[in-house]
């Protein structure tokens, strides 16, 4: 079950969902971290990645200023 995530704030409102991929049905993506939803743009896919700061670092890049809570 995925039940570890993070929200991502900008500017003070919520911009995105991290969720740490656990349960087995993901396969070689478990234990991975995902942008669950994007409130800020819309995604046709993300990319997965292996620590909640490389995630982070993308978000980072697609705005300027997010705080993770």
């Amino acid at each position: 079950m995925d039940n570890d995530g993070r929200l991502v704030f900008i500017d003070g409102e919520l911009a995105a969902v991290l969720v740490l991929l656990a349960d087995d049905v993901h396969g070689s993506s478990r234990g991975l971290w995902s942008v669950e939803v994007d409130f800020r743009c819309a995604l046709a896919s993300s990319p997965f990645f292996s620590s909640l700061y490389d995630a982070a670092a993308w978000l980072q890049e697609r705005n300027s200023e997010y705080v993770l809570k």
